[in-house]
């Protein structure tokens, strides 16, 4: 059968050839970015497959839909592969278009406009902040009224947190609008608000086989989405098999992808908030969540969930038998960046429970400041007995990183 994939993930990562039965012929549309800048490394990952395309700014750019047709217009694919949130909807078009199976694009709406995805939340019975639709001035003024402060405005099929907004009284309702003019013309501004919950917030991630959710397992992360991109730094870690909490969380997520029809063969990355009078959940996705999920379910399951949708979708499955409790504690951690010249970056003492360090900077880089929940300088991932000696070793693994990493402070660009 001939395949199109559609791909977001460093090549490095994943091995499509190697998931696939060896019969299907691959056809691949890639990032720029997912592909090696080392010559060699770039051969390697785009050998085997019998055409590629590379694509710079993916994400926002129309050539991966127009190749796709113009590829399928001569090879007439059987299969379309695609995980990333941003190919979801792009991907729900084509096989609409062309009549073959997977996820719809109305299905996938669903798990991406969250407009619609709290419509059905809320008539599943699934409790959700209160909410409303925001494609102008006039909507935002009347969810001022209707909701009351504090406000968050989001885009309504946005990610990882870019182009939320907090919006605590009238001076920040003014400022936001100052810079932000909601439309242009008659086009819809394609926003949302919702009352504030002050909460912690829990990540719930999982897999979906046969119908049947066979994983389900909540996360507690030490800042919320907001306060990542303010520059705190971003600890996550699995909830231990006797934390009372973790009932209730794994029973709201299933009644949300239930509710919300989610495919027979799926991956999930659900958000909920714990507030001072219960559970309030905030969002799913059908895809694995980003930052180092993927690595915590790895380490935490024993099975790599891109592998194993991947290859479950392209009919050459693993024999896997999926765990419903983790074989071991596991979480993660995000250092952001602050803006700055880094002049250097010491060697790392880390506890041995480290799994992975990866860092993003290098002495003469500049910093910036954290535009989205994932932004990181650098990542840990770490393994352990307890979610609380996998915190501990991370918070020393982050504190090591700080006492090596030396940053200089920039003037602002109106004082150069």
């Amino acid at each position: 059968m001939k395949v199109l994939i559609l791909n977001r993930f460093s090549l490095a990562r994943v091995d499509y050839r190697k998931w696939a039965r060896p019969s299907d012929e691959l056809y691949l549309i890639t990032s720029s970015d997912a592909v090696s800048a080392d010559e060699t490394a770039r051969k390697n990952e785009l050998a085997g497959f019998a055409h590629t395309e590379i694509v710079d700014d993916y994400a926002d750019s129309a050539l991966p839909e127009y190749l796709a047709h113009r590829l399928h217009d001569r090879h007439a694919f059987g299969k379309l592969l695609a995980m990333s949130e941003f190919d979801l909807l792009r991907a729900g078009r084509l096989r609409d278009a062309w009549g073959i199976s997977g996820q719809s694009q109305a299905e996938a709406s669903l798990f991406r406009d969250k407009i619609r995805m709290k419509d059905v939340l809320a008539e599943s019975g699934v409790r959700i902040a209160a909410y409303r639709t925001v494609d102008d001035v006039t909507d935002l003024v009347r969810a001022a009224r209707e909701l009351g402060f504090p406000l968050v405005v989001k885009p309504r099929l946005g990610a990882a947190s870019v182009g939320v907004t907090l919006i605590e009284n009238d001076t920040d309702l003014d400022t936001f609008l100052t810079r932000n003019p909601l439309s242009v013309g008659d086009a819809p501004a394609n926003l949302m608000a919702e009352s504030f919950v002050s909460h912690a917030l829990f990540h719930i991630d999982g897999i979906v086989d046969s119908g049947e959710v066979k994983v389900c397992w909540p996360s507690e992360q030490t800042t919320s989405c907001l306060e990542i991109t303010q520059g705190a730094v971003c600890l996550s870690t699995f909830l231990d098999a006797d934390d009372p909490r973790l009932p209730a969380l794994r029973d709201m997520t299933v009644r949300a992808v239930e509710a919300l029809g989610i495919e027979e063969t799926a991956l999930f990355h659900a958000e909920i908030f714990a507030s001072a009078d219960g559970f309030v959940f905030n969002e799913v996705g059908c895809r694995v969540g980003g930052a180092k999920i993927r690595d915590q379910l790895e380490h935490g399951f024993d099975v790599d969930p891109i592998e194993w949708f991947a290859r479950a979708y392209l009919g050459n499955p693993l024999h896997h038998t999926l765990r419903s409790t983790p074989v071991r504690q596991t979480g993660y951690a995000l250092v952001p960046p602050r803006p700055g010249l880094v002049e250097a970056l010491g060697e790392l003492q880390l506890p041995a429970s480290i799994t992975l360090f990866e860092p993003k900077v290098g002495p003469g880089d500049v910093m910036s400041r954290p535009t989205s929940s994932t932004s990181a300088i650098a990542s840990f991932v770490a393994v352990g007995a307890t979610q609380a000696d996998v915190v501990r070793d991370l918070d020393t693994a982050v504190a090591a990183l700080r006492s090596v990493l030396v940053v200089r402070e920039l003037p602002a660009e109106s004082d150069r």
